[in-house]
């Protein structure tokens, strides 16, 4: 069960924080008293007053040791400053979850000076609570710390714990990164649509369109999306003839090449705060 009490401070009002942000206070388990928005600056601050109704603070110590519950929603970028601020601030049973590219837990508690971390990697889709959530947590975790940890991350859609730390790379460029893999695709049919001579309109359509149902369609079916394809492409037909080619130009490896770049990167990321 949730303590509707316990005190939470998102800090980061980036995209991920402040759907973290709506969705626990969609939840209902979370009194909106208790939920505090640290944000970058004062022009930020002003401009989420208006929007939120909860408190929208500066990082301070004071809010820092009061939480009970951290979740980190700052780019890794700008991790090192921030770590310099709260090093030794938190308390000491307050669980922290880290959705920052890159940055393993081992560093995060050396950082912080605390052992109670969850990392995860979640993604945009997780506003409609369609997202996907892979996670690794320290070993150090209470039952009650991992419960309220798993409460948070499942508000997002599905949830996947790993044991294997290293994967969160892959995650990241699989998933992470993932929904904008699928929109420049669909921006490039769109582009291939006005080429082939529709106005830009109709090709905006078509293609978001098509998107949507083939979501649908894979989230329907438990088959496999080699089969999929295969109730689309019949012998012969137009689908095969688009296949056919992006099989002769090795498009399989092209975004192969780009996925392990992407993965390359998140472990750069790590690899400057270690």
């Amino acid at each position: 069960m949730i303590d509707k009490q316990v005190k939470i401070c998102i800090v980061g009002c980036g995209n991920m924080g402040l759907i973290y942000a709506q969705l626990l206070l969609k939840s209902g388990k979370i009194n909106p008293k208790s939920l505090v928005l640290i944000a970058k600056d004062e022009i930020q601050q002003n401009k989420l007053k208006k929007d939120y109704f909860v408190s929208i603070e500066l990082v301070s110590t004071s809010i820092i040791e009061a939480a009970d519950a951290l979740l980190l929603a700052i780019k890794p970028q700008d991790f090192n400053n921030l770590s310099k601020e709260i090093e030794g601030r938190i308390k000491s049973d307050a669980l922290v979850i880290s959705i920052m590219a890159g940055i393993n837990v081992k560093t995060l508690q050396k950082s912080l000076n605390h052992e109670f971390i969850i990392r995860a990697m979640p993604n945009a889709p997780a506003l409609y609570g369609k997202g996907i959530t892979v996670y690794y947590s320290s070993n150090s975790l209470s039952t009650r710390e991992m419960e309220f940890g798993e409460f948070v991350l499942n508000l997002t859609g599905k949830t996947i714990k790993t044991d294997k730390e290293e994967l969160l790379d892959s995650v990241t460029a699989i998933s992470g990164s993932g929904p904008a893999y699928f929109f420049y695709l669909t921006l490039q049919m769109k582009n291939a649509a006005i080429n082939l001579g529709m106005d830009a309109e109709m090709a905006e359509i078509l293609v978001r369109q098509t998107l949507i149902g083939s979501a649908e369609m894979a989230a329907n079916n438990s088959i496999m999306m080699s089969e999929l394809i295969n109730t689309i492409a019949s012998k012969g037909g137009t689908t095969e003839a688009a296949l056919s080619y992006f099989n002769f130009v090795e498009l399989d490896q092209i975004i192969l090449s780009a996925l392990e770049k992407a993965t390359l990167r998140s472990k750069e990321l790590a690899q400057k705060k270690d």
